[in-house]
Formats: structure tokens, C-alpha cells, sequence
């Protein structure tokens, strides 16, 4: 079984599915989303946070570097600088174990299936209050179906709801297994222009609508989200296809979160050495709720009833979901 990193386990998560719950990123996907919110998913392997503000220039890194990755220079004042140039660094992570001021934080680590069950465990008096459960995220949890599936049994074991986030890119034999023990599949439509997501996305979207349907025929349990970016698929020909799609799944589906585009991440990639002229959404604002109100009453307007604005938060799947006017 491949092991992935984990890039943290969130408690008290309120967006991740019905109800209080733990969430798990998994690293690692192989979309190539530019808005991606969690960014310091994407690559498998371990990489890191450099936070200038806490650097002390002490030199520790300078001296261990053997890419001359990092270099001291003398600034304005007199005082050392110390300068990161990412694309010399070889991620040997020798700097990380000298690093004494967290200036440096590892992105990404191991943790068996044993472990990620403490974490889950510990809340479980919270999820029952608050039908709420285990949320299995990333990445792509599908870019490791054994151990996905082997995560999902454990939880069902323990009596705990599991959803799992996902984009439905992967073969369906990877997906079938898991539908005996997965409760909820949250399930990213990110535009349904087939030359869009092959461009922009990287990959194909047959597979990951296939894949929807195939879940709605077998009566699986799913929620879509609809990512909203501008500039991407915020365009009333867009509204439209998605409406026109998704009337066809109406009454197949629990539910659809259509979650407006925001810059909570803006800030990772430039942590992670990818922001400025290298992050294309670099000052990009948050999108308007009032920018998705057409196709959330569009999506009403097509039998889907069930439609939130930010997905499903607090006490349950069907209470306290923020809705659309």
C-alpha cells in the first residue's frame, strides 16, 4: 500500500462536509488547478514554509545549505538579510533541522493509518452531538485508493460518518471499493467546457462525469460542489451548462454547495516560494456572493432545492446551511 504525506488533520472543521469534523489532507493531485485553496497539496513530496518574518539571519542555514540555496547579504541598515533563491534548493531538508527560529515549517509528513484513527477517535463525542464525522480531503485521496480505502473501513469500524472530497478523477475500479464504506462523496465540478478543463485543468472531464453518473446510478450518497473562479467559469454560458447538467442529476444528489472563489490561500503560495508573477490569481479579490446568485436560482429553478452558498456548515447535513436569497 502507498503511503502519502499528510499535510495536517483539522479538527473542529465546519466546512468539510455535514456536522462538527476531523478533516485529512492528503498530499498530493493530479489536477492542476491555479485557484487551488490548498496548494501545499498538489505535490506529493515534502516541501516547506519559509516565513521571512521569523527568520533571525543567523547563518545556521547559509552554513549547511549544500545548493547555495540560501545566502547572507548586508542590508541597509547593517543588518544580515538572508535570502531564499527556491530554484537552487534541492529539498534536502538539511536547513530544516538547524532552522531554531520556525522560520522554516515542513509541509507534509508520515502518519499511519493508526495514527490519523487517534486523532479521529479523540472527537467522536462531537460528531455524534453534532451529526457531524471524518472527512478524508486533499489533494486527491483517489491518488491513494488502498490507503483511502483502508482509512475509510477503519472509521467505519469505530461507527463514524466518513465523507471524502474528491474531483472523481480516477478510474472507477479505484472508486467502487470504496462506496461500501464512504457516507458522503463531495464531489468538485469545476466546469463542465471539455477544451477548459483539458486546458486549464490538465486532464480530461469525461472520466470524472462518468464517474458522477456511475455514483448516482448506484445510489451513493453525493454532494456536488461547484467551485466558482473569475475569470474561469463564472460566465452566464457557464451558468448555464452547469444549470443544464445538473438537471439531470436532480433528485439523484443530496445536495450542491456553490462556493464562490476567495483568497484565504494567497498567502500559502507565497510561503511555498509560488506566489507573485507565479500565482495567476496574485491579488484576484474575493468573488461576490451576489456573483452566484443567478445560478443558484437557476439551479432551484431546475428542481435542485437542496443548493447552499459556502457548502454545509454547523449541525447536520440539513440544518444551518447558509442559503441563497
Amino acid at each position: 500500500m502507498k503511503i502519502p504525506l499528510i499535510t495536517e488533520i483539522q479538527r473542529f472543521s465546519l466546512q468539510d462536509g455535514p456536522g462538527i469534523r476531523t478533516t485529512i489532507f492528503i498530499k498530493g493531485c493530479p489536477l492542476k488547478c491555479p485557484w487551488c485553496h490548498n496548494p501545499e497539496t498538489q505535490n506529493p513530496r515534502q516541501e516547506f514554509y519559509y516565513y521571512p518574518d521569523k527568520c533571525t539571519a543567523c547563518g545556521k542555514c547559509v552554513e549547511i545549505c549544500p545548493s547555495s540555496a540560501s545566502s547572507l547579504s548586508v542590508g541597509r541598515d547593517g543588518r544580515p538579510v538572508l535570502t531564499l533563491d527556491r530554484s537552487k534548493c534541492q529539498n534536502c531538508q538539511k536547513c530544516f533541522q538547524v532552522c531554531t527560529s520556525g522560520a522554516r515549517g515542513v509541509v507534509g509528513q508520515t502518519l499511519s493509518v493508526d495514527e490519523i484513527m487517534r486523532e479521529a477517535v479523540a472527537d467522536k463525542a462531537f460528531f455524534v452531538n453534532s451529526g457531524g464525522g471524518v472527512t478524508i480531503s486533499g489533494g486527491e485521496p483517489l491518488l491513494f485508493p488502498e490507503f483511502s480505502l483502508e482509512l475509510a473501513k477503519r472509521l467505519k469500524s469505530e461507527d463514524l460518518h466518513c465523507a471524502m472530497e474528491t474531483s472523481c478523477f480516477a478510474p472507477w475500479e479505484k472508486i467502487e471499493p470504496l462506496l461500501e464504506y464512504v457516507d458522503l462523496f463531495l464531489v468538485d465540478i469545476k466546469t463542465l467546457d471539455t477544451v477548459k478543463h483539458k486546458t486549464i485543468v490538465g486532464w480530461p472531464l469525461q472520466i470524472i462525469l462518468k464517474n458522477i453518473e456511475t455514483l448516482t446510478e448506484r445510489h451513493a450518497n453525493s454532494r456536488i460542489h461547484l467551485p466558482i473562479i473569475p475569470g474561469f467559469n463564472n460566465f452566464p454560458k457557464d451558468y448555464h451548462a452547469i444549470i443544464e447538467y445538473l438537471r439531470k442529476l436532480s433528485g439523484k444528489i443530496s445536495g450542491i454547495d456553490v462556493l464562490p472563489y476567495h483568497c484565504y490561500a494567497e498567502n500559502k503560495y507565497t510561503l511555498l516560494g509560488r506566489g507573485g508573477s507565479a500565482y495567476q490569481f496574485q491579488g484576484v479579490t474575493d468573488l461576490p456572493r451576489s456573483e452566484v446568485i443567478p445560478l443558484v436560482q437557476g439551479l432551484r429553478r431546475a428542481g435542485t432545492l437542496n443548493v447552499t452558498v459556502g457548502g454545509l456548515v454547523g449541525m447536520g447535513a440539513s440544518q444551518n446551511q447558509k442559503k441563497a436569497s
